[in-house]
């Protein structure tokens, strides 16, 4: 998914796909972030995350093909968790996001 703490920029968040030796794969699951991230939708629009609902249609990025599609949203769950602050840069301007731990 592609979320972001402002309009200026957003992160791709990949889901836990690589397995490991503490948790099996779950390429089902996104760790997107705080509540006050915004999502890209499948109709190309922002919503904040505490604004989602199953059945939601968000866009996700397949980093093996290099494709975007929409994906529905089955469930929700926000907990407290530990985050960070991620800042991007480019040739001229910083953003930054807030990601999940």
């Amino acid at each position: 998914c592609w979320i972001g703490s402002s309009a200026k920029a957003t992160a791709l968040v990949l889901s836990e796909a690589a397995s490991s030796s503490l948790v099996p794969s779950r390429p089902f699951r996104i760790n997107a972030g705080p509540v006050h991230s915004y999502v890209l939708m499948a109709d190309g629009a922002f919503r904040y995350l505490c604004e989602l609902e199953a059945g939601d249609e968000v866009s996700v990025f397949d980093s093996k093909t290099g494709e975007t599609r929409s994906v529905a949203v089955g469930r929700l769950k926000i907990e407290t968790r530990p985050c960070l602050i991620v800042e991007l840069f480019d040739n001229s301007e910083t953003a930054g996001t807030v990601g999940q731990v």
